[in-house]
Parts: structure tokens; C-alpha cells; sequence
């Protein structure tokens, strides 16, 4: 067989495997898209609560490069001494750097002047919003600045995380691999189709795959008044 024939085999192959996929994971969507409306409904934060604010975004920072548990004890540290947070207060967690202290910090006192600088102007589009996240907030690369808004916005937002397991689904990838701005948007579009097809936001058909593809629900229950 041909080096090209071989390519195009091995191309259907793995077209007719993410097809299997597909359908197990549009059947999981359309049997629980309820649920997970009602799991963003519980997450959802007042917009005039700057603190709620400030947690969202700092779970942003605190989750890049960090697994789920780690963040989520940060996010306590967080919670607990918000704009006083020291370096040595993470560095036991895996996946703290330095940074992130300060950048939390800084977050939360900007939230104390001004929390609305951090939430989506009524004239600004989703695109503009996590572009704007992503250049004016430390810490935040493309997929963190995404993932930000969609805590804060979990029921409306047009926006997509497209992590380390979205990469896996869409892409085939096997570690996370920093996207460039169009194909980032062209696997977010794919998740827009799906949100289109079943008459939901972007961030919960996004949400929805991605518990599909890790095999476990995550409540996202992590935030002072949530564990409802």
C-alpha cells in the first residue's frame, strides 16, 4: 500500500472512531442537558458581588496547568485570604507557581474599585470579552480568559474552554498543545454547532462534552454559596 493510501486508511479510521464518539456523546448531551442547566443555574454569581466576582476569576488563574483537586484547595486559599495571599500559602499544591498569588491579589483588590472592568460591556462581543480577559488579566492565556467568562456567565456564555480533553476529542491531541487564535475558534465552532443542535449556550455544550469525555460529572459546585 502506498504511503498515501495508507494515510487516507488511517484517516477513515479515525473518522469513523470519532463518529462512534459522536453519537455516544450526543446521546449523553440530549439525555442531560437539564441537569446541566440546572448545575450552571447554581453556579451562576451575582454580578454585583465583587468577591464572587474576584472567585471566579481566580479559579481561572489557579486551574491553568493544574489538576482539578490542587485548584480547588488554591480556590480555598483563595476564598479565605482574598488579596493577601502568599506564595508559600500554594506552593504545597501541584501546579502553583509564583505568579499566581499575585495575581490573584491583584484581581481582588481591582474587584474592590471596580469589579465591573471584569464583566462583558453590553456593547462588547463574547470574542471581544475573552480577548480583552486574556490581554489585560495576568494569568490568563486564551483558554483560562474562556474559561473566566463562562464562570461568570455559565448560562449565556458563547464561549468554549477548549483544554486538554476538548483537545483529545476534537483534535486527537494526547497533552494540552497552546492553540493560535483560529484554530482555537474553529474547535470552538464545533462546539457551537453542538450547543445550536441542542438549543443551549456554548460553555454548557462545552461543559457537557467534556464530562462525556472524562467519564465523571463535575458540578462546578466549588464556590461559596453553590453546594446547594
Amino acid at each position: 500500500m502506498k504511503a498515501k493510501d495508507k494515510q487516507l486508511a488511517f484517516e477513515t479510521i479515525l473518522a469513523d472512531s470519532f463518529k462512534q464518539h459522536e453519537r455516544r456523546m450526543l446521546a449523553y448531551m440530549l439525555a442531560n442537558k437539564a441537569k446541566y442547566q440546572g448545575l450552571a443555574s447554581v453556579i451562576t454569581p451575582s454580578l454585583k458581588d465583587s468577591k464572587a466576582i474576584y472567585l471566579r476569576l481566580a479559579f481561572a488563574i489557579l486551574s491553568a496547568n493544574s489538576p482539578f483537586a490542587a485548584s480547588c484547595e488554591a480556590l480555598k486559599v483563595a476564598n479565605e485570604k482574598p488579596g493577601k495571599i502568599r506564595w508559600q500559602d500554594l506552593s504545597v499544591l501541584s501546579g502553583m507557581t509564583p505568579g499566581k498569588a499575585e495575581w490573584c491579589n491583584t484581581v481582588y483588590w481591582n474587584c474592590q474599585r471596580d469589579p465591573k472592568q471584569y464583566l462583558k460591556a453590553p456593547s462588547e462581543t463574547w470574542q471581544g470579552y475573552r480577548l480583552r480577559l486574556a490581554k489585560t488579566v495576568k494569568g490568563l492565556g486564551l483558554a483560562k480568559a474562556s474559561f473566566a467568562a463562562c464562570l461568570l456567565y455559565p448560562l449565556t456564555a458563547d464561549l468554549a474552554c477548549i483544554d486538554t480533553w476538548m483537545e483529545k476529542v476534537f483534535l486527537g491531541y494526547s497533552s494540552f498543545k497552546q492553540l493560535n487564535l483560529a484554530t482555537y475558534e474553529l474547535v470552538e465552532s464545533k462546539v457551537r454547532a453542538y450547543a445550536n443542535k441542542l438549543g443551549c449556550n456554548t460553555f454548557l455544550a462545552q461543559w457537557m462534552i467534556w464530562d462525556h469525555a472524562r467519564g465523571e460529572v463535575n458540578t462546578h459546585a466549588i464556590f461559596p454559596g453553590s453546594h446547594k
